[in-house]
C-alpha cells in the first residue's frame, strides 16, 4: 500500500504521497515512475467528482490511490505529451472508464484519443469546484 501522509509540505518522495485538505477540495500529490512524477487526484469534498492529473506512471499505484481517495473519477488530463507523464494513461483509463482531455498540441503523440480538447481559458467543472485551464507553452508546443 502506497503511504500517503496527511502532513503536506508540497514534497513527496519517490513511491510516497500526500494529501491537503482545503475548504471544499482534497489534493493528493504523488511521486510515482523512476523520474519521480507528480501525479495530482483533485477532489471536490461536496460531490466526490475527482481529477487525474497526469497518469504519469505506475498504474497500479495510481489505481490504489483512485480507489482509496477518488470516490468517482470524472477526468483525466494530460499536462504534456512527454512519455513519462502518460505511461500509465491507457491501462487506468481501461480500469476506470474515465474520459480524458488534454491542450490540442499534445494530444496526438498520447497512447489514448482525449475526449476533450482543453483550450487556455477553458474551465473544468469538478463537482462544485471550477478549474481555470491555463496554457503555458515552454516545456512542449501544447
Amino acid at each position: 500500500m502506497t503511504v500517503v501522509s496527511d502532513n503536506y509540505s508540497g514534497h513527496v518522495d519517490s513511491g510516497t504521497g500526500a494529501r491537503r485538505t482545503l475548504p471544499g477540495a482534497a489534493i493528493v500529490k504523488a511521486s510515482v515512475g523512476p523520474v519521480d512524477n507528480n501525479a495530482y487526484l483533485i477532489t471536490c469534498s461536496a460531490t466526490g467528482e475527482t481529477l487525474l492529473i497526469d497518469a504519469a506512471n505506475d498504474a497500479a499505484i495510481l489505481l490504489e490511490l483512485v480507489d482509496r481517495y477518488a470516490p468517482s473519477l470524472s477526468l483525466i488530463v494530460t499536462s504534456h505529451q512527454h512519455r513519462d507523464h502518460w505511461l500509465a494513461l491507457d491501462e487506468v483509463v481501461a480500469a476506470t472508464g474515465a474520459p480524458t482531455a488534454a491542450h490540442a498540441l499534445d494530444a496526438e503523440p498520447l497512447p489514448v484519443k482525449p475526449d476533450r480538447i482543453l483550450a487556455h481559458g477553458d474551465t473544468i467543472a469538478l463537482g462544485e469546484l471550477t478549474l481555470d485551464v491555463i496554457h503555458l507553452q515552454g516545456h512542449t508546443e501544447g
